[in-house]
């Protein structure tokens, strides 16, 4: 029961931190403007061609006087317009579409999925011409294929790189695609009936080029070169096919790249992208008589969520429902009266939102007495309209369009204001939740720590009946403020949490023993992890010292298996000083991670042979098979990109065995060491296949360390334990020894979690977690089969723990608490430092942290049950060299307490 307690506790207080900072912003119900052709104006073209160049930076379009883009070049000399269109971080592809297309930045939600997937619903430039097709990668087909459409399905062309023929075939597999559409006749005549249309053409081979050989090698010159004049050529195309120049282009990218051939983050590189317009409609800069690109300095420059009511206006479209962005003035070679309706009908889109939003909180019961956006309410959005059009029927167009930014400004200072409006009382609430859960947490463990159980007091009491009273009363009022009800819920969880605490309270006797002794036991160690693996990141340091106090006592009596165990802490010291304080961490050895993949897969066999462990025939074999089809699946997959089908059912089927077969063998393996050595083969070996580089070598060793190390540390006070034996341990020697271990637990999993060389943020999506279980990308998968490979180690602690140490298998739960109160205050402190805007690294990695802070609490849960599970009824042999006495495993009541 008290398992399925804390399972749902930190599943609330991960829903918590997300509801604070991740809720999605976008607006349902919202209606369209009018069109210019329905406001009596006709829009300058007709059509609308957009050529997205992915990872191409504005630096490289710029650069030399556009000598790189001689194509593009020659049509800048004629007509057009360059500058440069800002992305906002973090600069991702799925963000710079949809801030194209959409008009804002991205839900902060997204990140939870890597800004891949689509977090709700929302209108784009696509939905509102109604007249659409695209030839683009099937990932960007999926962020807007399956959105609302009206009635009018957007039609795409997709490919997926794996299907073309030769690799770095994108761009050519589009302008092909665009060419074929465009020589069939019957195309040609439907789509000029069509008003307005829009062509989008995704150009993926300057991202992969980027990647692959980096933004200033030969090869990727080479490849925009291609690129750029199959722009043109595509231009050209249209140009006779319809030959009515009323076709209006425009070239950008979703984002940049640095120099290293990366992206996600805020740098210049990165946020800066081409913005080049011509054709139809487009107003022509001052240029210089030899029309050369002009310079940085004086460059103009918009917002990337500006694009969208920019060509919404080109072509006679109202902005896309749930743009955020003013549409920049001086880009449209049309009529001041032109201008001024656009961008009116933009500020009518943006207080449209405000008005959803204000509403809200204006049909609140207590909206008199609460904060409120003062500088903008309904009777100032009724003033606008008004203002607007008698500006504009006295001719006043450049002081209407002044009302137009006014009014527009203030809408989207008001939306940002209400979308964060609960945020600080969620911070609150939160707050006091964590807090309250660390009482009840402290109450269990008083009790756990006396040797004599006290009784609780239950949840039937007048305190419990108040408290609950009190939280059915406070949803009623929520209700009529028009509190969102997963904020409600949140709001009143504090409430339930001190529900469950008062239960917890004893009858009679102290409520929490040693109070001082607790807070330091929980605040020392989550400040020291926190400190030495999140901020300065020296965990190797925290590591060195914790285990040498630790095992202090073995270090006066030297011996072979000390010298042992003291030489494989220095090799894991050695690899966490590589992997925090490196940046390539190992892979500055130069060696190739597929052959280090091979030395670990060769050591998971020797490892056990070495060690002396014996195993059943089946194990040996069931194992060194899953392990040579795994290195044959490594080679297929690196030199040929696919891997044998067989592979996957000889991983999968392994993936099976490593699990069922300890429960299969438990009766022939009665000794808890016998059945440790059969679950760490197992889960070494699955850990072989999951792993890219280095992972698996590092596991190994921080594993045997850990189980050397815990031997050493047995052996050490053999004598010690008799003494202990005989005297009964205080409330304050359990406390101590209930947080020593939970230390150990947490230590030992953060070690284990760099040891495998990279942040989950880094690693998560990668389709190369899976190479060897499934042949394509799969969200789901990857991410189940990376959960796996950081929870196997953590299990293999645990269950080492509870083989070779009496007291954590009669103390389980006791020091998962320890754990629980040391990870939540850690969490606790990370909770008011989450970043959900900015650099896409740094808000995963302030996502990440405080994600794992409650991950491992889960992944420990998890834990325990399967050691639980997989050394139920085996006897416990005393370290040292006489092993005849053995133990039966702890007391049937105490194993039901633990």
């Amino acid at each position: 029961m008290w398992m399925l307690q804390a399972l749902v506790v930190h599943i609330l207080l991960m829903g918590a931190i997300l509801n604070t900072y991740f809720q999605p912003n976008l607006l349902p119900n919202l209606v369209p403007q009018k069109t210019m052709r329905e406001m009596g104006l006709e829009p300058p073209a007709d059509r609308l061609v957009v050529f997205v160049t992915d990872g191409l930076r504005a630096a490289t379009f710029l650069a030399n006087n556009g000598s790189d883009v001689p194509d593009l070049k020659d049509i800048y000399r004629k007509q057009g317009r360059i500058g440069i269109s800002r992305t906002c971080a973090p600069t991702m592809t799925r963000p710079g579409h949809i801030a194209i297309f959409a008009g804002f930045n991205e839900d902060p939600a997204a990140s939870l999925i890597n800004l891949r997937y689509n977090p709700g619903d929302f209108d784009t430039v696509f939905n509102r011409s109604r007249n659409m097709i695209g030839w683009a990668h099937k990932y960007i087909v999926g962020y807007f294929a399956e959105l609302s459409h009206g009635g009018a399905p957007l039609r795409f062309d997709s490919y997926m790189e794996r299907d073309l023929p030769e690799k770095l075939t994108c761009d050519k597999w589009a302008f092909d695609k665009v060419e074929n559409f465009l020589s069939n006749g019957d195309n040609v005549r439907e789509w000029s009936n069509y008003k307005p249309a829009v062509f989008f053409v995704y150009l993926a081979d300057m991202d992969i080029a980027a990647h692959r050989f980096r933004p200033l090698s030969k090869r990727f010159f080479q490849k925009l070169q291609y690129t750029q004049r199959g722009i043109r050529n595509t231009y050209e195309l249209f140009e006779r096919v319809f030959n009515d120049s009323r076709t209006a282009y425009l070239l950008t990218s979703d984002h940049g790249m640095n120099n290293e051939g990366t992206h996600g983050s805020g740098t210049s590189l990165e946020i800066e992208t081409p913005l080049f317009m011509w054709g139809a409609g487009v107003k022509r800069d001052e240029i210089d008589a030899e029309a050369n690109f002009p310079e940085k300095p004086n460059i103009s420059q918009v917002d990337q969520t500006q694009l969208a009511p920019l060509m919404s206006s080109l072509i006679g479209l109202p902005p896309p429902k749930n743009n955020l962005a003013l549409m920049p003035v001086g880009y449209l070679n049309v009529s001041d009266e032109y201008q001024a309706v656009a961008l009116h009908l933009n500020v009518l889109q943006l207080l449209s939102q405000a008005e959803i939003l204000m509403s809200r909180h204006e049909k609140a019961m207590f909206y008199k007495w609460l904060p409120k956006f003062e500088e903008l309410h309904s009777g100032v959005i009724d003033q606008y309209a008004a203002q607007f059009d008698f500006l504009k029927s006295e001719g006043n167009l450049t002081d209407a369009m002044e009302v137009c930014k006014e009014y527009g400004e203030l809408a989207m200072k008001c939306l940002a204001y209400y979308h964060q409006y609960y945020q600080t009382p969620l911070i609150v609430a939160n707050t006091l939740s964590y807090l309250i859960w660390f009482y009840c947490l402290l109450l269990q463990l008083t009790r756990l720590s006396k040797k004599e159980k006290t009784q609780r007091r239950g949840f039937m009491t007048l305190s419990t009946l108040i408290l609950a009273m009190i939280g059915i009363l406070l949803i009623p009022i929520m209700e009529l403020q028009k509190v969102p009800h997963v904020t409600i819920f949140y709001l009143i969880l504090p409430v339930g949490m001190l529900i469950m605490a008062q239960a917890e309270r004893p009858v009679k006797g102290y409520w929490i023993y040693h109070p001082l002794w607790n807070l330091g036991f929980i605040l020392v160690p989550a400040v020291l992890i926190m400190w030495m693996t999140f901020i300065i990141r020296h965990l190797w340091v925290l590591y060195g010292i914790s285990i040498l106090l630790n095992n202090r006592r073995a270090l006066r009596k030297p011996s072979i298996k000390l010298f042992i165990w003291l030489s494989l802490a220095l090799i894991v010291t050695a690899i966490l000083i590589m992997e925090q304080r490196t940046t390539k961490g190992l892979r500055t050895i130069p060696v190739k991670g597929y052959h280090v993949l091979y030395i670990s897969m060769v050591l998971a066999v020797i490892r056990p042979l070495i060690l002396g462990h014996r195993h059943d025939p089946r194990v040996w074999t069931f194992n060194s098979v899953a392990l040579v089809v795994g290195a044959f699946g490594v080679y297929q997959y690196k030199f040929y990109e696919t891997v044998s089908s067989y592979v996957y059912v000889v991983t999968w089927s392994f993936l099976c065995f490593a699990f069922l077969s300890i429960v299969y063998f438990a009766k022939s393996l009665p000794e808890a060491r016998k059945r440790l050595e059969l679950i760490t083969i197992n889960m070494i070996t699955v850990l072989s296949l999951l792993t890219n580089s280095w992972g698996c070598l590092n596991f190994q060793v921080v594993i045997t360390e850990f189980i050397f190390g815990l031997q050493v540390y047995e052996e050490s006070k053999e004598t010690k334990e008799i003494e202990d034996a005989k005297d009964e341990r205080t409330s304050l020697q359990n406390l101590k020894g209930f947080y020593r271990y939970g230390y150990m637990i947490l230590l030992y999993f953060y070690v284990a979690f760099f040891l495998a060389g990279h942040w989950l943020s880094s690693f998560l999506f990668k389709s190369t977690t899976a190479r060897l279980f499934y042949p394509h990308f799969s969200l789901y998968i990857a991410g189940s089969l990376v959960m796996l490979k950081v929870f196997i180690p953590s299990m293999i602690f645990i269950c080492a723990l509870y083989a070779m140490v009496p007291f954590v298998r009669k103390n389980a739960r006791s020091i998962l608490i320890c754990v629980f109160v040391i990870s939540n205050a850690m969490g606790l402190y990370k909770y008011y430092f989450i970043r959900n805007r900015g650099s896409w690294r740094t808000v995963r990695m302030c996502l990440d942290q405080i994600l794992l802070t409650h991950a491992v609490i889960l992944m420990l849960l998890l834990g325990i049950c399967l050691a639980k599970i997989f050394l139920a009824n085996t006897t416990m042999e005393r370290p040292g060299r006489n092993r005849a006495s053995n133990t039966r495993s702890i007391l049937a009541a105490a194993e039901t307490e633990a």
